[in-house]
């Protein structure tokens, strides 16, 4: 099996069953989904675990896959999808320490309260921009979200993605636009 072939090639020989085939493909994939995991986990084996556990989910789900050819752009959003479990289980754990701490205190400040109503806003208006991610391609999400979440440069990214950076430009401004498009349509929804 030559590695040089494509990743579709590799995702349809393991959706026939092939486990040599994946194996290259987390070879090729392991750099680029640890490096978004680190972003995420409180540690390195926090990171390491999150992208094993990508890698597993991905695995499971191949027969999932209708474009073999999008392969790396639906793995990244497994990635995505581990790092938000993770995120929201960390956050979980966390706020509900916070509230116990608090039940402590009978005579807390408002100004920690007003605080935790902004950090409950600034959440929600988190998982607005999620889910309306989550409809945007991966042709203009997976961009978008290297360059304002990963902070990468167009000439990164043009790397990674092997596109031309002017290409890049155009489908981010895209994902920006489409992006304010479903938040405004959200809020309107919201507001009548």
């Amino acid at each position: 099996m030559a590695s040089d072939d494509s990743d579709g090639a590799y995702a349809r020989r393991v959706q026939a069953g092939s486990r040599e085939a994946f194996r290259i493909l987390v070879e090729r994939y392991e750099g680029m989904v640890f490096d978004l995991t680190y972003q995420y986990a409180d540690s390195p084996e926090d990171a390491e675990d999150l992208a094993q556990d990508t890698f597993v989910r991905a695995y499971r789900r191949i027969d999932d896959l209708r474009n073999p050819d999008r392969f790396s752009s639906w793995l990244y959003g497994i990635a995505l999808n581990c790092c938000r479990d993770y995120a929201k289980n960390v956050r979980r754990e966390t706020y509900a320490f916070s509230r116990t701490e608090n039940q402590d205190d009978a005579n807390a400040l408002p100004d920690e309260r007003s605080a935790q109503d902004d950090d409950l806003i600034a959440e929600e208006r988190s998982e607005q921009l999620w889910d309306a991610l989550e409809e945007l391609s991966s042709t203009y999400a997976t961009p978008f979200l290297l360059k304002y979440r990963d902070g990468m440069t167009y000439k990164a990214m043009s790397k990674r993605m092997d596109v031309s950076v002017s290409a890049l430009k155009v489908r981010v401004h895209r994902a920006r636009k489409k992006l304010r498009t479903l938040l405004e349509d959200r809020h309107d929804k919201r507001e009548s």
